[in-house]
């Protein structure tokens, strides 16, 4: 008899604390994690030739540049390797804006 009143003692101080205890915060949902912005150094040059998306975003911000037939020299570089080159044309703004809006993708 006396394990029974020590066990029922024990459920009733359980039971008090939990009544007494304030409700546990609701906590929200994890935020997706989001995908990590890349730099022009980590945009590649194939990329932006061959997806669609990013060659349209290519060909909004440095058109004469995306359809030049020597660009295909450049499969294997990247966009900040080519903005490197005078010739391409492509000035600080351009990559930027080339970036933000591939990074939208």
């Amino acid at each position: 008899m006396r394990t029974l009143t020590v066990t029922a003692a024990i459920v009733a101080t359980v039971l008090t604390a939990c009544a007494s205890s304030p409700p546990a915060p609701q906590t929200a949902a994890p935020p997706v994690a989001a995908k990590p912005a890349r730099t022009a150094a980590q945009i590649p040059m194939a990329e932006l030739m061959d997806k669609p998306e990013a060659n349209a975003v290519f060909k909004k911000h440095a058109p004469d540049l995306a359809t030049n037939p020597q660009l295909s020299m450049a499969r294997g570089m990247s966009l900040a390797e080519v903005a490197g080159y005078e010739q391409a044309g492509l000035t600080p703004e351009l990559v930027k804006a080339i970036v933000d809006d591939v990074n939208k993708l």
